[in-house]
């Protein structure tokens, strides 16, 4: 009978420990954002852009999980912090009913750049409907004296081509790519190229994150580098955890995430 009454106990004290991470989950930690401040070393950084700062959105994902009117308020909160530049790097919808939304949480940062992620690709409308954003689909921009910031393609469902992106950067100038899928920094990225860094998200960080486990469902294109910084095999990739989710509304030890990244040289 004790052992009876303990199992009954374990099993009540089970359920009730899943209702209550997953409450937290759904409706706590998925507003919990954090504005991470990370150092991004640049080799052959010139003395004039130490200190630059990038702000980073990614997978905003507005739609019916990841209210607009949240987001727009994330975003001005980035706007505040005042980055020398705002990039972001894909996933800006969640449904295809809220492509006008996303554009308006973005209005505080009008003028970042930015490329289409996997969600965004399936609606065609959303390239003229991003007119805060500057998309940079294989084509590439000169940011600062000796910064060139180029865009890709969507890697999965696109055409990305990293020598356009660059073809423009002035000799010298560093080198940052903006690509949604990190993973893709192996095959796309080459000697060559000169990239000194590389933005991703994609991943989410894998929404739920246990203790020792790590992540449990990373993507296709976001599994090898799918949080933070990583020596990639010709670049260095910052990967995002993201703002909104995807798929379930609910992140576990894996807060959201909008980064403000501090070039220094190395």
């Amino acid at each position: 009978m004790k052992r009876r009454h303990f199992l009954v106990r374990a099993a009540v004290g089970l359920i009730g420990l899943t209702l209550g991470l997953t409450g937290y989950g759904r409706f706590v930690e998925t507003r919990r954002v954090r504005f991470e401040e990370r150092t991004a070393a640049v080799p052959g950084l010139p003395r004039h852009l130490e200190g630059y700062t990038i702000g980073v959105l990614s997978d905003l994902h507005v739609g019916p999980t990841t209210p607009a009117a949240w987001v727009r308020r994330v975003v001005e909160q980035l706007a505040e912090r005042r980055p020398d530049l705002v990039v972001a790097v894909g996933d800006f919808i969640g449904s295809h009913d809220h492509v006008a939304e996303a554009n308006w949480c973005l209005e505080p940062v009008q003028g970042a750049l930015g490329v289409l992620g996997n969600w965004d690709y399936y609606d065609g409308r959303i390239r003229k409907a991003l007119t805060n954003v500057r998309l940079l689909e294989n084509r590439g921009v000169l940011v600062a004296d000796g910064l060139w910031v180029g865009g890709v393609d969507e890697p999965a469902l696109g055409k990305p081509d990293v020598d356009l992106a660059l073809s423009g950067a002035p000799p010298g100038a560093v080198r940052i790519l903006l690509c949604h899928e990190p993973d893709y920094a192996d095959a796309l990225v080459r000697p060559e190229h000169r990239v000194a860094l590389m933005i991703s998200g994609h991943s989410h960080g894998g929404q739920v994150r246990l203790p020792v486990v790590g992540p449990l469902i990373l993507p296709p294109g976001g599994r090898k580098y799918h949080t933070g910084f990583y020596q990639a095999a010709h670049c260095r990739v910052y990967t995002s955890r993201g703002v909104g989710t995807a798929h379930l509304p609910i992140r576990l030890f894996c807060p959201p995430e909008v980064t403000l990244l501090r070039l220094v040289p190395q």
